[in-house]
């Protein structure tokens, strides 16, 4: 997620992204070190999930496959941030302004 601040931008990875990359790590048998560099270097921080984006989450009625991006989306929303995603998904979710599809 991206958000633009006076400072300029900041950038998050969603507490749901950052499991899922983490896994993937596990799941491979390697060491995420590198992934944890990256986010040092970049300065990138991880977006904590609330009670609030769960509810509002829900709200959105997501199909069973759509429960995570949903989750992002409702952290997204909270920061004012825009998702930048290879996921066409997430229009469910959110406004066209608020996705950049890659």
């Amino acid at each position: 997620m991206m958000k633009e601040s006076g400072t300029g931008l900041s950038l998050y990875v969603s507490a749901i992204s950052h499991f899922q990359i983490l896994w993937g790590y596990v799941i491979a048998k390697m060491s995420p070190s590198n992934y944890h560099e990256f986010l040092e270097i970049a300065g990138v921080e991880i977006a904590p999930l609330i009670k609030a984006d769960a509810e509002e989450a829900a709200k959105m009625k997501p199909d069973r496959a759509d429960l995570l991006d949903a989750l992002i989306a409702s952290s997204a929303r909270r920061y004012g941030a825009v998702v930048w995603t290879g996921d066409k998904d997430f229009l469910k979710f959110l406004p066209k302004s608020k996705v950049r599809v890659m």
